[in-house]
């Protein structure tokens, strides 16, 4: 009962300041209708994989012509189609290459076509891609002094026509909500300690984790709220397949709020004022942003900076929504997404209750 209470106190809190309700409804929103339209990406790197049928000297020319790109980082050579999906969807490679049996036959006497096939979850690096290949392929023609005309034929999983809401709005779908918890949690102490509530919540007889639950809960409903109105719009207004288990879905979102609130709750109890607890949000989002996956391809990074991203959640629950949106990935598959995420949920929690009792002992 006495938790409860807090949770019924800090809806109230929420709901009595406009502030707060305003940087509940109105920014995600704008966003979710807005962001899809201008967010852009750049590519720097390709990793591609090359199923070369024909195994000739002519093939095998072309393969090298491709490995002195400069846009192409890694070059794989594979034996079967399964191997090349396989790679795929881990997200190992952006696409592969079919050389056809018959390409050093056709060479120089008729058409011979090449198969591209990609990955249309990362829709604006794929198309990148395919012009990168188009120009390679019309070098490798014009170098080879030959008649015949080269063509190439792609086709992209998961996102057959391309289009880019597919891609951004799901990427939108998890940066929207994880600022609404980050913030909403970021607030709710350092709310109390502005208003000087927070002595009177001290000397009741809630214990620390309790308060701690009483203040994550509220905004933990309400992010998900905004979830499900988000998702509305992404299936409806921008028409983006939900292929996957809408109950893998909210026990996802469940859990990355979770953890995101904890690491709101830890700035929280860091700071004394919310213009601190915002400015310590925003210096956390950054990097989140940045070493996601959100805006630039992971594999554009260096190396030593790569290792970073496996403590951004952010990272694993934009492969998740994705995978749930486009591809209908199984449990088995999420599993390990949402136990990072829940881990590091746990580690954000529990560093929250540690500073908390430090500074209220």
């Amino acid at each position: 009962m006495r938790l409860l209470a807090l949770i019924k106190k800090e809806f109230l809190a929420i709901k009595n300041d406009k502030r707060s309700m305003f940087v509940i409804i109105v920014p995600p929103l704008l966003q979710i209708l807005i962001f899809p339209f201008a967010a852009t990406t750049e590519i720097k790197h390709v990793n591609l994989a090359v199923f070369d049928k024909d195994g000739s000297y002519q093939s095998r020319e072309f393969i090298q012509s491709l490995k002195g790109s400069k846009y192409i980082e890694n070059l794989i050579n594979i034996q079967n189609y399964d191997d090349a999906k396989k790679m795929i969807d881990r997200r190992k490679i952006i696409g592969f290459m079919v050389i056809p049996n018959d390409f050093s036959e056709k060479l120089g006497t008729q058409d011979s076509k090449i198969q591209l096939i990609l990955d249309g979850r990362r829709s604006n690096t794929a198309q990148i891609v395919e012009g990168y290949i188009q120009q390679m392929l019309m070098r490798f023609q014009a170098r080879d002094n030959t008649q015949t005309h080269l063509e190439m034929s792609s086709r992209y999983f998961y996102n057959q026509n391309l289009n880019n809401f597919w891609w951004i709005v799901p990427n939108l779908f998890c940066s929207i909500t994880m600022l609404l918890a980050i913030i909403l949690s970021a607030l709710s102490i350092t709310r109390e300690k502005e208003l000087g509530t927070f002595e009177q919540i001290l000397v009741s007889p809630l214990r620390p984790h309790e308060i701690l639950l009483g203040k994550l809960i509220p905004g933990l409903i309400i992010s998900i709220l905004v979830s499900s109105l988000i998702l509305f719009l992404a299936t409806f207004y921008f028409e983006v397949p939900f292929r996957g288990s809408l109950l893998t879905l909210y026990l996802g979102v469940t859990i990355f709020l979770f953890t995101i609130s904890g690491v709101g709750l830890f700035i929280s109890s860091l700071c004394k004022t919310q213009q601190q607890a915002i400015l310590g949000a925003f210096i956390f989002l950054l990097p989140s942003f940045l070493l996601s996956g959100f805006a630039t391809p992971m594999e554009n990074m260096p190396l030593w900076l790569q290792p970073i991203s496996d403590f951004i959640p952010l990272k694993y629950y934009i492969t998740l929504i994705k995978g749930l949106f486009l591809k209908d990935i199984s449990f088995a598959i999420a599993f390990p997404l949402l136990l990072k995420m829940f881990l590091l949920g746990v580690v954000a929690i529990f560093a929250a209750l540690i500073l908390f009792k430090k500074k209220t002992g």
